[in-house]
């Protein structure tokens, strides 16, 4: 019995700062280790889109179908950064959550530890419940917002140019339209695809530009020049997994409540 006691007993305010300060320390690195991880996937991107563009233009017996290649690749490349960042973004959201609260309390003067306060009850449910705070495709939208757009401008450029000069440079539409050809497939379904991709990277372009400001990262709120407990924060700017009930690989079991099953 008297062991039961000792296993539940709460932990002191000195045991609790001592515990979120190791705990915040894990959090930056794995928050760190997920933006190197992106920022060697933009890398790769970078490099294969100079190496496609170089050998493209140093060997003359290859067609412009060579880019098609280099497309499909450094969309690959985003796919991968796409869900690499919506990791970075849901440990980011922990960082930043602890942030806000214990570390900004703290240089305040002012924290508040209690098992009631709402910045411990969202970070437990988020460690219990770990989950992803934006989709896939909004994931690939902001990568595409911050680098990958010129990355495909640069491609779909070279595509357009590698046309026009290969195999002899287009004195006329009609010429060009010879060269743009593929196979038995006529110059103008190479066009239109290129059309179409152009305009679906806009279209993720656009989402990415509307996307800024959410997600786990984004969704809370810099606080202004006056103390924490003078700012109350919606139950809208929680930061939940989106889609709902995406959650990482090494979710455990759901916690069954009243609250879930009237859900």
């Amino acid at each position: 019995m008297s062991e039961d006691n000792n296993q539940k007993q709460p932990l002191t305010r000195v045991e609790m700062i001592t515990a979120m300060a190791h705990y915040y320390r894990a959090e930056v690195s794995r928050s760190l280790a997920w933006r190197r991880r992106i920022d060697v996937t933009t890398n790769w991107a970078v490099g294969a889109t100079a190496a496609f563009l170089g050998f493209a233009f140093s060997n003359p017996q290859l067609t412009h179908v060579f880019f098609f290649f280099a497309l499909a690749i450094t969309y690959t490349l985003l796919y991968v950064e796409g869900r690499r960042y919506r990791f970075y973004d849901a440990y980011e959201y922990r960082v930043k959550l602890i942030h806000q609260n214990f570390v900004y309390s703290i240089l305040h003067g002012e924290l508040d530890m209690g098992a009631s306060a709402p910045w411990r009850q969202n970070l437990a449910e988020d460690l219990l419940h770990p989950g992803y705070k934006i989709s896939l495709n909004t994931a690939m939208a902001l990568r595409v917002q911050a680098y990958y757009v010129f990355l495909f401008l640069v491609l779909i450029a070279g595509w357009l140019f590698k046309i026009y000069i290969h195999p002899e440079i287009a004195g006329s539409w009609r010429q060009f339209l010879d060269n743009a050809r593929f196979g038995n497939f006529s110059g103008w379904y190479t066009l239109a695809f290129l059309l179409l991709f152009t305009l679906h990277v806009f279209v993720l372009r656009g989402i990415g530009v509307h996307a800024k400001g959410k997600g786990g990262r984004e969704s809370l709120q810099i606080w202004p020049s006056r103390h924490p407990a003078e700012y109350e924060k919606p139950v809208s700017q929680i930061a939940r997994p989106s889609p709902r009930g995406e959650a990482w690989p090494s979710q455990p079991p759901p916690v069954t409540s009243a609250e879930d099953k009237n859900d």
